[in-house]
């Protein structure tokens, strides 16, 4: 058992606190704060579940009450993509204790999938791989670029975030040379920022992670 003395605000295995001599009566058992944190994390996961449940219930009921009444067309999509993505934002985004940069990867790859079903059960006028996507990832590598000017220290630890952001970076230039794509400048325009940021990846860290960037990308 441990005392604790609010006089002094420490905790001690003494009936009488050491420093002020006050008898101390409240006990605390050694492990107080685990069950605390145990119930932060139990409800973290049942917040987790109950958001999941609710994304089954809505995209299952959607699905049922589409091909029920009418199957063409599948207006279902429209609610399929948002409900997916508020799935990943509440979940991953918000609830979870995964790195910033994981989450900033999630967001782009669950951003462009919602947009692509969108666009997809709209008519398919492919917007959202002429423009958004080449948008979203340009922006989020500039996001994570950012988070690793403003703090140097964390530069080894977002390395492989930004190299992932550089190989998306490229991704719409192959969309448009697969002619998925028909719209040149978003394309290169993102290409050209993956290069630029690579080359300042290059260019501007030590030497250690120079090494890590040429093995990685094999140079």
């Amino acid at each position: 058992m441990q005392h604790y003395c609010s006089n002094c605000n420490i905790y001690t295995k003494q009936q009488y606190c050491p420093l002020c001599k006050y008898k101390l009566s409240e006990k605390l058992e050694d492990n107080t704060y685990y069950p605390v944190y145990e119930t932060k994390v139990q409800r973290r996961r049942f917040a987790q579940r109950l958001v999941l449940f609710i994304a089954f219930f809505v995209i299952s009921t959607s699905l049922l009450i589409n091909l029920l009444t009418d199957p063409h067309p599948l207006w279902f999509l429209y609610v399929l993509g948002p409900v997916l993505y508020t799935l990943l934002l509440i979940n991953h985004t918000i609830l979870s204790k995964a790195h910033t940069g994981s989450k900033v990867i999630f967001q782009v790859i669950a951003l462009s999938i919602m947009l692509f079903i969108l666009d997809a059960a709209s008519g398919s006028s492919r917007w959202s791989i002429h423009y958004v996507i080449p948008f979203l990832v340009t922006l989020a590598t500039l996001f994570v670029t950012i988070i690793v000017l403003r703090k140097p220290m964390k530069w080894r630890e977002y390395i492989g975030y930004m190299t992932t952001m550089v190989i998306l970076g490229f991704l719409p230039a192959i969309l448009f040379l697969s002619s998925w794509s028909t719209v040149l400048w978003p394309s290169a325009a993102t290409a050209l920022y993956a290069l630029l940021t690579l080359i300042g990846m290059i260019l501007f860290s030590e030497k250690t992670m120079k090494n890590e960037i040429v093995r990685r990308f094999h140079f």
